[in-house]
């Protein structure tokens, strides 16, 4: 079995949301298709080589921030593009964590690296999160009822970015170590719960996302499995992108 299904598969578990039984023999067959490079052994080395540079961690830290706060915004303007208002919601929650996690990152940068944050630096690092919660929010319904998108484009997005979760469960998975041999000693335990809470939303993330497609597939099920297999190719891509011609990844 590929090690990236199966690790997804136990975390699911392991929080109480076992994976439904159609989408586990699709991601599995995905993955077995077009092997996660982010889930190979080669990909985890070069990450812990490069991590050992202080600085190239730390710029990681704010790719990261910038990322998530990025992706809290798409999510919001794919959310208000459903028809499905129940997957909406879900979306909608999902985009604030993502706000949330830009925050996060700027204060783990904060306790490994406080030299960097100088008062001017840190209050443009702030902006890379959106703010999202569930009092400040854009709208939550289209500016024109011709943008909500079919079903079939809406799965498409969503089976994309539910393998972009499980690519992201990896990298808080590498990131966890790394984050505990910079971290001071008096911010080590506050460090692991944002770990854990970081690895716990993106588990989330993965879960939702899983329910929806169980349930698109009980109509649409050949559908649901070559788009799981294509779309675990895009993001394999993706992945591959990230690392530069000489093989060292960007960062993360």
């Amino acid at each position: 079995m590929n090690n990236v299904s199966e690790l997804t598969l136990h975390y699911l578990k392991s929080y109480g949301t076992p994976a439904p039984p159609t989408y586990t023999e699709f991601m599995r067959e995905a993955c077995e298709a077009h092997p996660p490079p982010h889930g190979m052994a080669w990909y985890g080395n070069m990450y812990r080589q490069l991590a050992r540079k202080a600085e190239w961690f730390a710029n990681s830290l704010i790719i990261n921030s910038d990322k998530e706060g990025w992706g809290a915004r798409q999510l919001w303007k794919f959310s208000v593009r459903m028809e499905d208002q129940t997957l909406a919601e879900a979306v909608r929650r999902h985009s604030m964590d993502e706000s949330r996690h830009a925050s996060m990152f700027i204060g783990v940068l904060d306790l490994i690296f406080p030299s960097v944050m100088e008062a001017p630096f840190r209050e443009r690092l702030k902006e890379m999160s959106p703010g999202y919660t569930v009092r400040t929010h854009p709208p939550t319904s289209p500016a024109d009822p011709s943008e909500v998108m079919p079903s079939h484009r809406v799965m498409e997005e969503l089976i994309q970015g539910n393998f972009t979760e499980i690519r992201a469960l990896i990298l808080q998975l590498l990131l966890r170590p790394v984050m505990q041999a910079y971290a001071p000693p008096e911010h080590r335990e506050k460090l692991l719960r944002v770990s854990d809470r970081l690895i716990h939303d993106e588990t989330k993330h993965i879960e939702y996302g899983a329910r929806f497609i169980e349930q698109y597939a009980q109509q649409h099920r050949e559908w649901v499995r070559a788009t799981m297999i294509d779309m675990m190719k895009l993001v394999n891509d993706v992945s591959l992108a990230e690392v530069s011609i000489e093989g060292v990844p960007i960062p993360i």
